[in-house]
């Protein structure tokens, strides 16, 4: 390892130690009467379980580090240890296993006093733990857990030569709406060797927002070039799709295996219903999730109906979800928009597929299955 990346390596492990001093600082006064090294394995997995989780994607993120360099046949670098060797060569760690440390415990030992304190402790860290869950499951709740079908041609487009920053962050965007081992890799180069600042940091911040353990590299040193230090608001409106569209940009590119037509009223159905399709590995359209950097609904206008059609052409199916929302006592349509899209669906010959949940408006379904026989959708 040279002597940059050595000291860089070492600062960064010295304040991830840091950081770990105080979860166990508060583990060593809930310790039980008799414990081990495992005891407080075990506690910290359950009272700080996103930080165990950092240490394993800490681990594997070196790990993969140290392959791509063996598969270049260079020499490695970090030869991390793995979780749980790593856990226990922490300092503070074999402090509290040390005989010493045990005999001065059970000498100091206080049942009510442990028993009180765990309590206090697990409720506070309960509270921190459901907050962060939280936190990240709205993050991922529009998020499509596939691959995209486009994901390679976004890729190669986004390392084009002279390429602007709005069109990098415009690829960043509708990666961003897709997690899968691809795309993670990818949003982990761009932090790593973008030269850009708000283009890394945006990837940054995404792999930081779903839970991924993530450095936030420093600004490049020495005389920036204009590139470096170029923005974009990326504010954006149909219109600006459209012309996209029409100049043969990445947006034609595009290709889903599912348009989903429904009321907006019945997002939430729509989202579980797109978690469905995901676990069959298929990927979805859906205006409000997959455009919703452009179709802004202050914003619509004829642009929108070009947008939607052209969607649509790009999808291999369109799913009409059928609920009172979308459909009134007579079996009429009660949207113009659904209207437009199942017609235009029937003149291109799409294969539309009816979830009729009419009876099932909350939800009252686990899973979808394809019935390859009938080829149709089935809950």
């Amino acid at each position: 390892m040279s002597g940059k990346t050595k000291r860089k390596y070492i600062s960064e492990l010295v304040r991830f130690n840091k950081s770990l001093k105080r979860p166990l600082c508060l583990i060593q006064e809930v310790l039980p009467y008799d414990y081990n090294k495992f005891t407080i394995l075990n506690l910290f997995k359950e009272l700080y379980p996103f930080e165990w989780d950092t240490i394993v994607q800490r681990y594997k993120h070196y790990k993969e580090k140290d392959n791509f360099l063996k598969s270049k046949k260079k020499q490695k670098r970090y030869y991390p240890q793995n979780p749980e060797e790593y856990f226990f060569n922490l300092q503070k760690v074999k402090h509290l296993t040390s005989h010493g440390q045990k005999l001065q415990h059970k000498k100091n030992y206080d049942a009510k006093k442990q028993a009180k304190q765990f309590y206090t402790l697990r409720k506070k860290r309960k509270g921190s733990i459901e907050k962060k869950q939280k936190r990240i499951a709205k993050v991922k709740e529009i998020i499509q857990f596939v691959e995209p079908l486009y994901i390679d041609i976004f890729i190669n487009e986004y390392h084009r030569k002279g390429i602007t920053v709005e069109e990098k962050i415009e690829i960043l965007k509708e990666l961003q709406k897709y997690e899968s081992e691809k795309t993670i890799e990818f949003f982990y180069k761009i932090n790593d060797s973008e030269k850009n600042n708000q283009v890394r940091r945006i990837a940054f911040n995404h792999l930081q927002n779903i839970g991924r353990y993530v450095k936030l590299r420093k600004n490049f040193k020495g005389k920036q070039k204009t590139y470096m230090i170029e923005k974009s608001n990326f504010f954006m409106k149909p219109d600006d799709l459209y012309k996209r569209i029409k100049n043969d940009s990445i947006q034609n590119k595009k290709v889903y295996d599912y348009f989903i037509s429904h009321s907006l009223v019945d997002n939430e159905i729509v989202l579980k219903i797109l978690r469905c399709l995901n676990s069959l590995d298929y990927s979805v359209y859906c205006d409000w999730l997959s455009d919703n950097d452009f179709l802004k609904r202050e914003y619509i206008s004829e642009y929108t109906i070009l947008i939607l059609k052209k969607r649509i052409e790009q999808s291999r199916n369109i799913l009409f979800i059928q609920t009172s929302n979308t459909t009134d006592e007579n079996n009429n349509l009660r949207s113009p928009w659904i209207q437009m899209e199942l017609d235009y669906a029937k003149e291109l010959r799409k294969n539309i597929v009816c979830i009729d949940l009419l009876q099932k408006d909350k939800c009252e379904f686990d899973v979808l299955k394809y019935d390859n026989e009938n080829n149709i959708l089935v809950i």
